[in-house]
Parts: C-alpha cells; structure tokens; sequence
C-alpha cells in the first residue's frame, strides 16, 4: 500500500491512499486520481510501484510532466523527497501508506513559521514583507505571512544538498534542495512557459522556507516581539560568492497580494531574523530563475548546403539566329495561307491539320531555296520539322519533352532554355522563335487541362493529363515576357529500402523510420524547395502495411504509390468557371473519409489549423511537408501558419497543438543526384517555443546522437521490435 500527496497551487494538502501497483493521473473520469484543471491533459501522467520503487511515466500530454523542475522525457524513478509537477498540483509520493507525518515534509501544508524571501512576481496570497525602517523608501519591504500558510511555488534557484531543519521544531527528514536548473547544454529539458509578467519555474507548488537577508536592528516595538522568533532561526549556511551590490528588485503588486506598508512593522510579526550577513540575499538571485543561461545556446537558423544550380547559357550564334528567323518568317506565311488563328486549340492535334501543313511548309523551304534566299548549312528536314513544332505543337519542348534524360526544363525567356535531371541544370541549345511562339506554346500546354492563361489569369500552377507540373507566368506580371517551369511526372514513389541504396539514409534511419510508421508516428517533412519533401512523403506511405487506406492532399497531384488503396485528392483553382476547393477544405474532406494514412503534400496556408488539430486530437499515421530548413525553423512556421488561419486563439495554443501534433520531424536537404535526409529530430513538446532533440544527423556521414525518443519504451511494451538498437 502506498500514498499519493497531492496539493493544488494555493490550495489544501490532501492523501490518497491506493492498495494497487499503478495509477493513471489526467483531467477527465477514469483516471485513479483526477486533477480538473486545463493544463493537465486527460491522461497527463502514470506512477508504478516496482521493485519497492516508484517510476513516474508522462503519457504524451500536451504541457509535460516535471521532477524538481526538470521535464522528463522518459520513465524516471523518483523517491518520497522528490516533487512532481502536474499543471497547477505538485504530487508527491509516500511509501509508508496513509497518515504519516514525517514523510510528507516535501509537500508540507502548514511549515512551521519562517522567513520568507522576496517574492516572484507570479505570488499568490499570503506572501508580505518584513519592514526594515533603516532602509531608503524605495526599497520593498518584506514580511513573512501571520501564520502557517500553503505557499505558492519554490523558487527555482540552487541550494545546498540539504535544508537545516528549524532549532526548535520536532525532528523529521530533511528538506529536499530546491529543483535544479537544467544545466547548459540541455535545452530540451526546460520549464513551462512563465505567465505575463514573471519568470517562473515549472507548475506552482508550496514555497520552501529559505534564509533571507536580515534587515537592520529594528526599533524598540519590534525588538520586544524578539522572543518568539528565537525557534525559526535557522543554522548559517555555507558563504557563497557575493556579487556586486545589485539594486533591489521591485515587489509586484498583484490582485493577491496587499501593499506592504514599508515604514510600518508587520501587525503580530515575530521579530526579525538573527542577521547572516555572510549568506547572500535571496532577493539578489531572480536574476538565476530569469537567466536564460539554462536552456542552452539558442542555435543559428540551419541553412540547406550549398548546390550548384547556377548555368550560364551562351547567346545564340549568327547560325542559330538565322535559323530561327527563317523559322518565323515561313510560320507567318503558313498561318496566313491556313488562317491558323482561327482554328480552335482542341483541333490543332488533328493528324489531317499536320500533314497538310507540313505539305505547305516543304514548298516553302523548296522556294526559299530556289530563289537563294536558304544558306547551304540550313539542314532542310531540320527547319520543316521545327517550323512545324512551333506552328502546331510545342515547339522546341517537343523533342525535351520526349527525351528522358531530363525530367525538368526551365523557359526563362524565348533563347533561354535550360534542362535539368536530379537537380543538376545544363544549357538545352534550343530556342522559339519568338515571343508570340513562347506564348501560343503555352496556351496549348494548359488547354487539355481546362486552364487558360492570358491576360486575366497570367499565372497558373497545373497538373498537365500526363502528369507533368507546370507553372507558368506571362504579361503583365511577366515583365521581361513569358516564362515556365515544366517538371515531368515522377515514377512511382521510392521505398526507404530503396533510399538507402541510394545514399539518402542509413540503414539504421530506416528501420526506425520502418517501426515509427508501423506503430503511427506522426511525422513532419522539412526542407526547401526542389529538396526531396515528396518524394520522401512517398517512401513514407510505401511503408504502410499493404491494405491501409491512404489519402493524400496536394496543391497538385504529384504522389504515385502504385496501390489501388491510395486516394489522391488535389486543390481545384476554380478557374473556367468551376468551384475553388482549397487545400484546407481538402483536408477537412480527407479527414471524413476514414484513412488509415493520411499524407499533405505541403502545408502553406488554411489547412495549417484542421490538420494540426486534428492530429493533435487523434489522427494519427499521418504524414506532412512544410517549408522550413531544420527542425526548429519549420516548427516556428507551422506555428505561424497555425494562427494565420484563424482557428488558434493565441500563440501558446498554436504551439501546444503543433506540439502535441507530430512526434518526428525530417529535414531533407538536395544534393549531387537527389536529395538526402540531413537530420531526424523528435518533437519534445512545447514550451518557450516548440522543442525538439536530434536523434540523426548528417556530419559527414549519418551518425545517431545518441538521443533514445520517449516514445521507444513504449513501442518495447506494445510488442515492435526494437532490436537493434539503431541509436547506438
């Protein structure tokens, strides 16, 4: 039989007794012990007794379970002097059963009278000042309460390994040391994010008594009061280092807390302490609760590694230009003999169309030539066959788009033309022949998918019938004319076993990629544009067990995982007269559809909210991209995103969901030949921002850090196996 000690900030001590060897603690009903307040979750956390030993368990909750002050991470075994902080409740634990006074001394709810220190400026009730009537005016007084009061939470500065027990209170245990700072290097482990105003340690839980600074001798009506006082005197500690004199801190005026008079003595206050002159002024330290030296280094935004994109195309020779004006020249006389403009874009692919204007252009190469008028190193084929292209079809991106060694070509203008595969770019040696070419071009490219684009829709970002992406702008937000981005269909969608064969993660990355998505992880894809998000998407959702439905959400549909169980939804423009269906109206659609797997292209806009709620809340095995190069970047995006669409009410509930959202995220950056994964990080939950610790990174060669994810126990217990241990 053992006992759970629970008190509320500003509240009662009371016991509950449980005859059992684990109990779940959460908000709602069904829970052992049940803490009704908002910032504990529903199933916030679980004690076991094993061995003879409590181990406390965080079951996921939104704001995190603490031990002395430090946010656990996994499994953590505590004893009876250890505070545990749930919300606003500290609980502890008592191994001798119910009713025991000496054990509860962490939790005590009516401490024997003692000297308080200054207090934070989250203090509640109770808290007063001593008056020190030598001191200037401007100097806050401090006066401990009139009697045995609950106060609110310790402060979060280090003392010595033990409290000295009171001269002439009863003997008991010793006062645990106050909860550790997190020492640098560990920014993981912080504290909940203060209230406005103040710097404060994790949940609010009773004050621990500590030595103050003693005021001057106090005048005669004070003196005569000494008596009393003589048994809360404490033993002197151990000198410290002093620092420079420091001004003294203002004390806050709250609602809780009267005004202090400061000449006047506290009415029915014991007399002041025996001075320590050598033991440093508590009031002197909110500068170590409010440092920030704890959580660690604030790390540089992570920049993509440098590629080399650039190419330089040459201008054209006195051959190419000739060449293309005598292309011209012919589809001008072309487009008048078969009044071409008045043909519509549909019946331009006729195979009759073609022939007879191949017929026309052959008897004008023949005139040109009769007549001198061709140069003798102009290859006649060549010029009817390009001619033709730019008349009828696409121009010269007939015969890049036929060509497989390419699988991007990029129109910068009409003689600037460039093609690329795997990232890599290289000249085309291709050109139109005009401007006006460029345009009708690109008119034919966008007219089967029932999209136009001119002067009233002078961008467009398309999915084409063979499954190539088109984005394409011209006049008047062109300003130096028409340009494209034409990116083929991919193949069908890589597998991680795949990946690894090609250098973009290690062996062990993938089994644990492989087991994260075999037990549901949520998972966020980062990186920049062009990196590789959606195609490690889809090596994600090949690794879903055969027969899961899966539902993906694109701006265009790019995703191909060969299953008849994969349903691909794609945000509609509403151009033409159709109804526009954005991606957040998508994802709201997806989630009433039952997946098993859910996957986002990339999360730009309103569906930022529905998502991450909707993940935060119970979806999971789902998947998403954003920008955003690392870990931290693309979290604080999301969050952005999050309240720019509306639905968060405030940034500490946008960080909470996007915390409470995804347990892994993925940068992916580009390199030689494809992409790679650059680091796996785990999402640690909220606090002053949306934490995370890497658990692979890229430093020459991918390496575990070391790091184990809270979740790994976890899956152990849910019968995954985990062995071996890839973070070794």
């Amino acid at each position: 039989m053992f006992s759970i000690i629970i008190q509320e900030k500003g509240g009662e001590q009371r016991r509950m007794s449980f005859n059992k060897p684990e109990i779940t603690i959460g908000r709602v009903q069904g829970n052992d012990i049940v803490l009704p307040k908002g910032n504990v979750s529903k199933r916030h956390a679980r004690i076991v007794l094993k061995d003879n030993k409590f181990i406390i368990v965080d079951l996921k909750s939104t704001n995190g379970t603490y031990v002395n002050g430090r946010k656990i991470t996994s499994p953590l075994v505590v004893k009876e002097t250890d505070k545990i902080y749930i919300g606003d409740f500290i609980v502890g634990v008592d191994e001798s059963g119910a009713g025991g006074g000496a054990a509860e001394a962490p939790l005590e709810a009516n401490p024997p009278p003692q000297p308080m220190s200054a207090p934070e400026p989250r203090r509640t009730a109770g808290m007063g000042s001593v008056a020190d009537p030598t001191e200037a005016p401007s100097r806050q007084p401090l006066r401990p309460p009139p009697g045995p009061v609950a106060q609110p939470s310790p402060i979060p500065a280090p003392g010595p390994a033990s409290r000295p027990e009171p001269i002439a209170a009863p003997p008991g245990p010793a006062r645990e040391p106050l909860p550790p700072l997190a020492p640098p290097g560990e920014p993981r482990t912080r504290p909940p994010r203060p209230a406005p105003g103040g710097t404060m340690p994790p949940p609010v839980g009773p004050a621990i008594p500590a030595p103050m600074m003693a005021p001057a001798p106090a005048p005669a009506p004070i003196a005569a009061m000494a008596p009393p006082m003589v048994a809360p005197v404490v033993a002197p500690v151990a000198p410290m280092p002093m620092p420079a004199p420091v001004a003294p801190m203002a004390q806050p005026t709250t609602a809780d807390q009267p005004p202090v008079m400061a000449a006047a003595p506290a009415l029915g206050a014991p007399a002041p302490v025996v001075p320590m002159s050598a033991a440093p002024s508590l009031r002197a330290r909110p500068s170590v609760a409010t440092s920030p030296a704890p959580v660690g280094p604030r790390r540089s935004r992570p920049v993509a590694p440098a590629r080399r994109r650039g190419v330089v195309v040459d201008k054209l020779d006195s051959k190419a230009t000739t060449m293309l004006d005598l292309q011209s020249g012919i589809l001008e006389r072309l487009r008048t003999k078969l009044d071409l403009d008045k043909i519509p874009l549909a019946r331009l692919g006729d195979e009759e169309l073609w022939q007879r204007a191949e017929r026309v252009i052959e008897d004008l190469v023949r005139s040109l030539d009769g007549s001198g008028e061709l140069p003798k190193y102009i290859n006649h084929d060549v010029l009817i066959k390009e001619t033709l292209n730019e008349a009828l079809g696409l121009g010269p991106l007939e015969d890049l788009l036929a060509d497989d060694n390419f699988d991007e070509i990029l129109v910068d203008r009409r003689d600037r033309i460039v093609v690329g595969k795997g990232g890599t770019l290289r000249p085309s040696g291709k050109a139109f022949s005009s401007d006006d070419v460029l345009r009708r071009v690109l008119a034919r490219l966008v007219a089967p998918s029932g999209q136009v684009i001119d002067e009233e829709h002078p961008v467009i970002d398309v999915r084409l019938r063979d499954g190539s992406r088109l984005t394409a702008a011209i006049a008047p937000v062109a300003s130096h004319g028409a340009y494209l981005v034409l990116t083929k269909p991919r193949g069908q969608a890589p597998t991680l076993s795949t990946l690894v064969a090609a250098g973009a993660m290690s062996p062990a990355m993938a089994d644990f990629l492989g087991v994260a998505s075999a037990a549901r992880r949520n998972v966020l894809v980062c990186g920049g544009a062009g990196a590789g998000k959606t195609a490690l998407l889809g090596a994600l959702a090949q690794a879903a067990p055969a027969g899961e439905r899966i539902v993906s959400v694109e701006d265009v549909a790019e995703l191909v995982l060969g299953r008849d169980e994969h349903v691909a939804l794609e945000v509609c423009l509403g151009d033409g007269g159709r109804t526009s269906v954005g991606a957040g109206s998508l994802v709201a659609a997806a989630l009433r559809m039952r997946p098993d797997r859910l996957v986002v292209g990339e999360v730009r806009a309103d569906e930022a909210y529905p998502l991450v709620s909707a993940l935060a809340a119970s979806v999971d095995g789902a998947s998403a991209a954003v920008a955003g190069e690392g870990a931290s970047l693309a979290l604080s995006r999301l969050v952005h995103l999050v309240r720019l669409g509306g639905g968060a009410p405030s940034e500490d509930v946008a960080r909470d969901l996007v915390g409470a959202a995804f347990d892994l995220v993925i940068h992916v950056v580009h390199h030689a030949g494809g992409f790679r994964i650059q680091a796996i990080d785990e999402v640690l939950g909220a606090g002053e921002g949306v934490e995370s610790q890497p658990l692979f990174t890229w430093q020459g060669g991918f390496a575990a850090t070391g790091a184990v994810p809270r979740f790994w126990a976890e899956l152990e217990a849910q019968g995954f196996s985990t062995e071996p241990n890839p973070f070794r």
